[in-house]
């Protein structure tokens, strides 16, 4: 049985604490010598910039006031610390749809790319470059909540939040499913009288990264991906980003964004 190689993608700047450093860590000390790069997709932009200035004057306090010191801590470089103790290279790149990714990948005879909270929509090309394939983790419940922000809505709608693990194809949230995690409802992110969502967010890390590993554990047995579910919606909800209006309805259910 020959050992997995996987890349790991994620954005430069998420909203994450501590931009997905927790998951990092705890995927690393479990195995680390599975993976062989990670790239930050850099979308440290004006709009990024902005946006963090915008989130707590609308009353997004928590998520906002994390974008400011994600990107306030980008310098100091914490990540690619983390990566370099282990002697796993750190790329800043732009986009998965490049020729120096394809390089990267067949290189590195890469088996899975693992996506994480980006926004970028991989082209066949990067899809089809690994040996085995594209993993990503969705924050919603699939094959029915597809969108951004599902695990916020489904907190919001008294449902049960979490995120999936899914093959990756040229549509989007649409592939094999392997992995549906439910990670908490909103009484679990109580904070005296009121529901956090950055509360919510920590609680994820751990449970990604435990969920990836059990994955990766069982595509490095059979050098392929397991047999997944079908990523068929019985009764589709699609969300997107919540507008002002939506925000307001959320905090007067008694949510701390």
């Amino acid at each position: 049985m020959s050992k997995l190689r996987i890349l790991l993608v994620t954005s430069r700047i998420t909203y994450m604490p501590d931009n997905y450093l927790a998951l990092f860590k705890s995927f690393l000390e479990k195995r680390a010598d599975w993976v062989k790069g990670i790239v930050l997709l850099d979308n440290l932009d004006r709009k990024t910039l902005l946006q963090s200035i915008g989130l707590p004057l609308i009353g997004v306090k928590g998520v906002g006031f994390q974008l400011i010191k994600n990107i306030i801590e980008v310098p100091l470089k914490e990540r690619e610390k983390l990566f370099e103790k282990h002697n796993i290279p750190t790329m800043l790149w732009d986009s998965m749809n490049t020729k120096r990714a394809l390089d990267f990948v067949d290189r590195h005879d890469i088996d899975v790319i693992i996506n994480l909270r980006t926004r970028c929509i991989y082209k066949p090309e990067i899809l089809n470059a690994p040996n085995i394939g594209c993993l990503n983790v969705h924050h919603g419940l699939l094959p029915n909540y597809k969108g951004t922000f599902c695990d916020l809505y489904a907190l919001t709608e008294d449902r049960e939040a979490g995120f999936s693990i899914h093959e990756m194809n040229e549509q989007i949230d649409a592939g094999k499913i392997h992995k549906v995690i439910p990670v908490a409802s909103k009484e679990d992110i109580r904070v005296k009288n009121k529901y956090s969502y950055l509360k919510y967010l920590e609680l994820t890390a751990e449970k990604e990264a435990q969920s990836l590993f059990e994955l990766c554990e069982e595509i490095e047995k059979s050098n392929s991906f397991p047999k997944g579910i079908d990523n068929i919606p019985t009764d589709k909800v699609f969300t997107k980003n919540p507008n002002r209006e939506k925000i307001k309805s959320f905090i007067d259910k008694g949510f701390i964004l």
